[in-house]
């Protein structure tokens, strides 16, 4: 089984030794997300302004590895607070119109990253869409 790790410089560079994706047995596997920008700067300071970053750092990342977000299967979720899930629901809804919603995930943190930061969040994606049809 190959494993390619996957770049991009749409996100700011990794603060630490990771890969952004590792692409490996039809599947792409991201390494946690935050609402960082370009920048290395955090943006929002509500959850949902922040999930909204997030799920675009994600798009970004899955195009780089070929994928997309039609092709989420998995969603997990490190919460700041988990009782702020809740504000996140109508971001991922928005995200996933149109198709079942992923299996998820959610985790309370001790600690992240960052001060300021809400959540994080990694997914597992398939390549390619498994029907054939391209996405939602």
């Amino acid at each position: 089984m190959g494993i390619e790790a996957v770049e991009t410089d749409a996100l700011c560079p990794p603060p630490e030794p990771y890969s952004y994706a590792i692409k490996a047995g039809g599947a792409v596997y991201l390494a946690g997300q935050v609402s960082l920008d370009r920048e290395g700067r955090v943006v929002g300071g509500t959850t949902a302004e922040q999930a909204r970053q997030i799920w675009q750092n994600i798009e970004d990342v899955l195009e780089a590895a070929g994928s997309s977000i039609a092709d989420v299967v998995k969603v997990t979720y490190y919460m700041q607070d988990i009782r702020e899930i809740a504000q996140e629901i109508p971001v991922r809804e928005e995200v996933f119109a149109g198709r079942p919603p992923p299996a998820v995930t959610a985790l309370q943190a001790a600690a992240l990253g960052l001060p300021g930061l809400k959540m994080e969040v990694d997914v597992i994606a398939v390549l390619g869409d498994a029907e054939g049809d391209g996405g939602v």
